[in-house]
């Protein structure tokens, strides 16, 4: 088996619509101050406009853990 971890961080937009961005494979030991902190510092430096929509407020983040198992064909 063999685990993957996304770290899904959800703003609202200036339209009110959310948008999501998905940071795969995540430091581990992340808080909940370092994650507010990251999006805060994000919304403040206004480097992401998806769809010219500016992003305006912190809607949700989640840390996302996917097992996948292969089995083998014969």
């Amino acid at each position: 088996m063999a685990a993957n971890t996304i770290l899904q961080l959800t703003f609202k937009r200036s339209d009110l619509k959310t948008t999501t961005m998905s940071i795969p494979t995540p430091k581990t030991g992340l808080t909940v101050e370092a994650v507010n902190t990251a999006m805060a510092g994000i919304i403040a430096k206004n480097i992401f406009a998806p769809d010219g929509m500016d992003l305006i407020s912190k809607a949700k983040a989640e840390l996302v853990v996917t097992d996948t198992t292969t089995f083998s064909m014969s």
